[in-house]
């Protein structure tokens, strides 16, 4: 079963901080594509945010980008395995690590059940 975990930030409350919702890992998941939109494109420089797992980045150096003047990349992802796994338990948060310029983004991350024996939610 696939789950997407979505954060929207109208206004961001500085870069490298949490913004939005902060979500628990109710099974354990693989992480799978990463989009990211904003309504007002980054016009200074690319948006880069980040995904953490318990204080840890999914991603590898380069994390998630939306390009300068964009507004939507559907593969934001740059993972360091071939799959990244969120466990149960895990708190996973969002982080503006530079904005940009852009304004009224949203984030969602899609991810694959790996216990979909388990899953009640369905």
């Amino acid at each position: 079963m696939k789950r997407t975990l979505t954060w929207h930030v109208d206004r961001i409350r500085g870069d490298n901080n949490s913004q939005g919702a902060v979500y628990y890992a109710d099974h354990d998941y693989a992480a799978d594509a990463c989009r990211l939109y904003a309504r007002q494109a980054p016009q200074g420089a690319d948006l880069k945010v980040d995904i953490r797992v318990d204080g840890t980045s999914i991603f590898t150096s380069n994390y998630a980008v939306l390009n300068k003047d964009a507004n939507l990349e559907e593969h934001a992802e740059d993972y360091p395995a071939a799959q990244v796994l969120i466990l149960e338990g895990s708190v996973v948060s969002f982080h503006i690590l530079k904005s940009g310029g852009a304004e009224d983004i949203s984030c969602s991350l899609e991810m694959d059940s790996l216990s979909d024996d388990d899953d009640r939610s369905e």
